[in-house]
């Protein structure tokens, strides 16, 4: 097939790094034999505006023969509302939706319309909304194995890898102190000094320490999961901490040969059981008990690690939801492509 691919390559503005979505919207599908040719809506709306950047998609969507456009939502708008229903004449617009458990009401539900499907990751605003907007789709993130070594040497022991939200620190520094969990990412320097409320020694120590406290490159996240025994996995929103929330890193870890530690979340248990696959705590002094005991037992670990992994690769790549998505978008036979 022949995909359009919109999407944002800088993750978070910073070009140092990739944004996850551009590869997982481009290798695998390339990797299943479809050719897909890239569209930067962030950016074009950026250096241009969004009512340029809208007549650059309707023209892109029209002169490219698509069998379908992906395209990333990303919380605001990213071209002019009305260019979208107007490429959709040419090619079906499949939009896909990373946090409508905090922000469906405020955003999703107004801009689903203008597309042919829209995806959720949330069954239950799939199945509080779908009567409402029949081309609601569920799916799920999924697993890329460009970055991941399961065979690595684990010489970290317990590790948490990603942004710290002002709202993570708490948490993540009574790991730190009372279980050894190293903290790497943008925002880590809050775990080891008093809280960065003053800007000027905010500003003077991301200059000092510029490594440890800027967005890591995807590869970067990766590096640090092959290398852990165990991997601490917060689930709180940002917005919200007690929402819990279903994230790509429950599956790209999958890969790695890590164990995932998490706070309890029957979500999880729909891809993944329970003690046998992963290890999920009620609060830190469970979480503590649990590092504790695996990494004194590395049978046990080892074990879970690799049924994680198993199951990964069985069901949870990216493959495995693009030719799902693929299926229901009437775009089976097109695709023609199988995972084993």
């Amino acid at each position: 097939m022949r995909i359009l691919s919109v999407v944002g390559r800088a993750y978070y503005g910073q070009p140092h790094a990739i944004e996850p979505m551009y590869l997982q919207f481009r290798l695998p599908l390339q990797a299943m034999g479809h050719h897909v040719d890239h569209f930067d809506h962030m950016r074009i709306t950026k250096e241009t505006g969004p009512a340029a950047c809208g007549e650059q998609f309707v023209r892109a969507v029209r002169a490219g023969g698509y069998n379908v456009v992906l395209y990333q939502t990303a919380g605001r708008d990213q071209m002019a509302r009305d260019a979208i229903p107007q490429a959709a004449r040419y090619a079906p617009i499949v939009a896909w939706n990373s946090d409508d458990d905090w922000q469906w009401d405020s955003y999703t539900r107004h801009i689903t319309p203008l597309f042919t499907f829209s995806v959720t990751t949330y069954p239950h605003v799939y199945e509080s909304q779908r009567r409402e907007f029949p081309n609601l789709l569920l799916s799920q993130w999924g697993a890329l194995d460009t970055y991941s070594d399961y065979e690595r040497e684990k010489d970290l022991d317990f590790t948490f890898a990603g942004q710290v939200y002002k709202n993570r620190v708490p948490e993540l520094r009574a790991l730190w102190r009372r279980a050894g969990l190293q903290v790497r990412g943008m925002g880590s320097l809050r775990i080891r000094c008093a809280p960065l409320n003053h800007r000027g020694f905010r500003d003077a120590a991301a200059k000092l320490f510029p490594s440890i406290n800027r967005a890591m490159a995807f590869q970067e996240v990766h590096e640090i999961w092959n290398r852990s025994k165990i991997s601490y996995t917060p689930l709180g929103a940002s917005v919200n901490p007690s929402q819990l929330q279903i994230k790509g890193r429950i599956f790209e870890m999958g890969l790695s040969g890590t164990m995932m530690l998490c706070q309890d979340s029957p979500a999880i248990e729909r891809y993944y059981e329970c003690g046998k696959e992963f290890i999920s705590f009620g609060d830190l002094d469970e979480c503590i008990d649990k590092v504790r005991h695996y990494l004194s037992n590395e049978a046990d670990r080892r074990r879970i690690a690799e049924a994680y992994y198993r199951r990964t690769t069985r069901e949870h790549l990216w493959e495995h939801r693009w030719n799902r998505l693929f299926e229901d978008i009437g775009l089976g036979a097109v695709a023609q492509t199988k995972v084993a």
